[in-house]
């Protein structure tokens, strides 16, 4: 028979309260420099919640020109136009910055036009600043045929371009308008590297939304954290509540501090991380926790920083194990998944570390600064323990 392999020795007694006060200047550091980081620096908020245009793109001539391709969209109108490699050398991120209903707009869409239907064919706004309507000109009447290309042709619905006698009238609301005009966008832009590249994916998100998601994406993070410090003060007393609470925060922020220092891009799988993270590190702090229950009943003698060090040995190589297969479960997905889950994955990684560095660390240091006192919890077992035994005494 094969013997288990073992990581450690079956008792092992590391001080880890002992170096509870260089952990706490560690972490303090961190935390400050997430923060400042966040405010100086910024997120790099993806499209989900900054809102605009992005665009992922294969070279179809070998390794993408950068310089370029960057040259190429300076001169489309459309703004500030940003390149990055995505995940490998020929594939491309295009980030185009939310375009707005007004004449340039129009004039991209009227270019568009002309190009795929010939001369004679134009738009232009509606002079009436209180619609977004345009006006499409054709040089003769216009046919079922040629409605539904030119409607193609500048990314409008078939429904608002209907065959009839030149010049047409669009109808559409301001905001439609402005709606429209990220679809044209992404049309020019398709345009003019459709020679050089093959369109992977295209992103289109407004900012009400971008900021709507940003906001309830907050909260859920935070109504996360209050849930878990509940259950954990109800299973267990309020100062394991509390010190859940710190570790999950201390896991939340140095996260969004590493968002901040690498800029990758923080979207709504980066938001899942962080959420991931916190359930992860959750599950390992309640283990540590419910062991020092059981050690609270058990030896009665002990200080508490004595009684966190046996619980915390006792539980490290569970711990271990546990952070182990996780991080190279992740490590793959870092490796392997490609860039979609890229920011997921690297957050995930940076999480599994942190997470068990919380449990061992700042979880069981919140005990000891808050002075919790385990005869607090030990007379009451003692006294349902005579109880059960002067019960059982005066039986006849």
């Amino acid at each position: 028979m094969f013997k288990p392999v073992r990581l450690l020795p079956n008792k092992t007694n590391f001080d880890f309260l002992g170096k509870r006060r260089l952990a706490l200047v560690l972490s303090t550091i961190i935390n400050i420099a997430s923060i400042v980081m966040v405010f100086v620096v910024g997120l790099n908020f993806g499209i989900d919640f900054q809102g605009g245009i992005a665009i992922e793109a294969k070279s179809l001539k070998g390794d993408a020109d950068l310089a370029e391709t960057r040259r190429i969209g300076s001169g489309l109108g459309l703004g500030e136009v940003s390149l990055q490699e995505f995940g490998a050398k020929d594939t491309i991120l295009i980030r185009i910055q939310r375009q707005r209903g007004d004449a340039a707009c129009v004039a991209n869409a009227s270019r568009l036009l002309t190009k795929a239907m010939g001369d004679g064919w134009s738009m232009k706004p509606v002079a009436n600043a209180q619609s977004g309507n345009l006006e499409l000109a054709a040089p003769g009447r216009i046919g079922d045929d040629q409605a539904a290309k030119a409607a193609a042709a500048v990314g409008l619905p078939e429904n608002l371009v209907r065959p009839g006698t030149s010049p047409l009238t669009v109808t559409m609301e301001l905001d439609q308008r402005d709606e429209w005009c990220q679809q044209v966008a992404i049309l020019v832009a398709k345009d003019a590297l459709a020679s050089a590249y093959d369109f992977r994916r295209t992103e289109s998100v407004g900012p009400k939304v971008g900021g709507e998601l940003l906001h309830t994406g907050l909260i859920s993070v935070g109504l996360v954290l209050l849930a878990i410090a509940i259950y954990v003060w109800m299973r267990f007393e309020w100062q394991f509540g509390v010190a859940a609470l710190v570790a999950l925060v201390h896991d939340v922020l140095t996260t969004v501090g590493m968002f901040a220092i690498t800029q990758l891009e923080f979207n709504l799988t980066a938001l899942a991380a962080i959420l991931t993270i916190a359930g992860y590190s959750i599950n390992d702090t309640v283990v540590v926790f419910d062991r020092v229950r059981e050690n609270l009943r058990r030896y009665k003698r002990l200080s508490l920083i004595e009684l966190l060090n046996v619980s915390t040995n006792e539980t490290l190589a569970r711990t271990l194990m546990t952070s182990g297969t996780v991080f190279l479960a992740v490590l793959a997905l870092v490796l392997f998944a490609g860039p979609v889950l890229y920011s997921f994955s690297i957050a995930m990684l940076w999480g599994v570390v942190v997470g068990t560095y919380s449990s061992i660390w700042i979880a069981n240091a919140s005990l000891v600064y808050m002075h919790f006192r385990p005869d607090r919890v030990r007379p009451d077992d003692d006294e349902k323990e005579k109880t059960r035994v002067t019960d059982v005494e005066v039986r006849p």
